[in-house]
C-alpha cells in the first residue's frame, strides 16, 4: 500500500509543471498575445505602403457636345474626346518621413507585446503563489484538524469521571468545526484560482511545481536602476517617437506636392493632340503651419508624459518595495520570535493534556499556533507576489 501511495505521489510530481514552463506555454499560445503579434505584422505592410506613390488619377473627357446633333463629333475642331492621367509626386523627404512614422507606430505595438508578455507572466506568478499559499494553508488546517480530533477523542474518555472537561471538549469541537469550514472555503478559492491560471496559460493544469520559500530582498537601488527596462515606459517612449515623426510629416506638408498631368485627345476630322500640365497646391492660408505647430505641441506633450511616467514608476517601486520589506520583516518576526514561543508553550500543554490537563487552555494555544502558522505562509506568499510585481516593474518575465 505504501509503495502504491508513493508511486502516485511520484507520478503527480513528474506530471506537474514548473512556473517557468507555465509562463513559456502561455507566451506561445495566449490569444491576447497573438492578436498583438498580428497587428505588429500588419505594421510591415503599412511601412511598405508608406513608401509607395499615391495612385494616379485617370479621367475620360468628352468635350463640346452639340445638343443639335449629340452623336455627331465632327461639327467643329473643338469637339474632342480624351484621356488624362494625373500623378502626384511627394515633396523630397515625405516618403521617408511617412515610413519613419509607420515604423514608429509599429514599434509601439512591439513594446505593447513585450508589456503584455511581462503582465501575463506577472499574473501567472501571482496566481501560482496564491494557489501554493492555499495548498499550504489547507495542509496546515488538516494537520490541526487531526490533532484536534485526537484530543477530543482522548478527553472524551475523561468526561465520565471529570465533569470540568466538558467545556474544553465543546471548545475543541467548535474549533474543529471552524477548521472544517475554513478548509471548504479555501478549496472554493483554490478552484477559482486554478480556473484563472488555466485561462492565463490557456491549457488544462494538473499541478504546479513551485515552492514558496523566500530569500532576503535585494536592495531598493537594484530595482530603481532597472526602471529603464520597464516595458510600459518603453511604450511611452515609442509613442513620443510617433508624435515626433508625425510632427516631421506636418512640417513637410508646408511644401506642396507637385503633380504632372498628361492627356491625349482624339478628334474625328482634325489631327489628334496631347497636353502636359505641371502644377501644385499653393499653401497660402496657413493651415499646414497650424497643423505643424499642433503636432509639435503633441510631441512635447508625449515626451512630458514619458518623463512623468518614469518619475511615477520610481515612486511606485519605492512603495511596492516598502511592502516587500514589510512582508519580509513580518515573516522574520513570526518565524524567529512568535512561533518558537508558541510552539514551546504548545508542547508543554500538549503533554499536560495527554496526562489529563486542561483541554480548554490547550485549544486556546492551538488556535494561536494555527493562526501564526497561517500568517507565516501568508507572509511568504505576499512577499513572493510583491516581488513578482517588482519584477514586472523592471521588465522581467521570469
Amino acid at each position: 500500500m505504501r509503495v502504491i501511495f508513493f508511486s502516485i505521489l511520484l507520478t503527480a510530481w513528474i506530471q506537474a509543471e514548473t512556473l517557468n514552463q507555465l509562463i513559456d506555454k502561455s507566451l506561445r499560445h495566449h490569444r491576447s498575445l497573438e492578436a498583438i503579434q498580428l497587428r505588429l505584422s500588419a505594421g510591415d505592410d503599412y511601412i511598405a505602403k508608406s513608401r509607395k506613390l499615391d495612385n494616379p488619377k485617370l479621367s475620360f473627357t468628352i468635350n463640346d457636345i452639340q445638343f443639335r446633333d449629340i452623336s455627331n463629333r465632327s461639327l467643329e475642331p473643338m469637339q474632342w474626346q480624351g484621356v488624362k492621367v494625373k500623378q502626384t509626386f511627394p515633396w523630397f523627404g515625405k516618403l521617408d518621413a511617412r515610413a519613419a512614422h509607420e515604423s514608429a507606430k509599429k514599434n509601439v505595438f512591439f513594446h505593447t507585446l513585450e508589456a503584455a508578455q511581462v503582465k501575463l507572466a506577472e499574473e501567472i506568478r501571482e496566481t501560482v503563489y496564491t494557489i501554493r499559499e492555499i495548498d499550504a494553508r489547507i495542509a496546515i488546517l488538516r494537520k490541526y484538524k487531526i490533532v484536534t480530533r485526537e484530543n477530543i477523542d482522548l478527553n472524551t474518555a475523561y468526561t465520565a469521571t471529570e465533569s470540568n472537561r466538558h467545556s474544553g471538549i465543546i471548545s475543541a469541537e467548535l474549533t474543529l468545526s471552524s477548521i472544517k469550514i475554513r478548509i471548504e472555503k479555501l478549496k472554493a478559492i483554490r478552484s477559482a484560482q486554478k480556473a484563472r491560471l488555466e485561462y492565463l496559460v490557456q491549457d488544462k493544469i494538473k499541478s504546479v511545481k513551485a515552492g514558496i520559500t523566500i530569500k532576503a530582498p535585494k536592495s531598493l537601488n537594484y530595482y530603481l536602476y532597472k526602471t529603464e527596462h520597464n516595458r510600459d515606459y518603453h511604450i511611452r517612449q515609442a509613442r513620443t517617437r510617433v508624435a515626433q515623426t508625425n510632427n516631421s510629416i506636418k512640417e513637410l506638408d508646408k511644401y506642396a506636392d507637385p503633380y504632372i498631368e498628361l492627356g491625349y485627345f482624339d478628334r474625328r476630322e482634325d489631327p489628334n493632340f496631347g497636353s502636359v500640365t505641371i502644377g501644385l497646391s499653393v499653401p497660402i492660408y496657413g493651415s499646414e503651419a497650424l497643423s505643424a505647430e499642433a503636432a509639435r505641441k503633441e510631441a512635447l506633450s508625449a515626451r512630458s508624459e514619458a518623463i512623468d511616467y518614469r518619475y511615477r514608476l520610481e515612486s511606485e517601486i519605492k512603495g511596492v518595495y516598502a511592502r516587500l520589506t514589510e512582508a519580509w520583516r513580518i515573516y522574520r518576526i513570526i518565524r524567529d520570535d512568535s512561533l518558537p514561543q508558541v510552539a514551546h508553550l504548545f508542547e508543554l500543554n500538549s503533554a499536560s493534556v495527554q496526562s489529563g490537563g486542561d483541554l480548554f487552555a490547550y485549544i486556546d494555544i492551538l488556535r494561536q499556533k494555527l493562526t501564526l502558522d497561517e500568517q507565516l505562509v501568508a507572509a511568504k506568499a505576499d512577499y513572493l507576489r510583491t516581488q513578482s510585481k517588482l519584477k514586472a516593474f523592471t521588465g522581467e518575465i521570469k
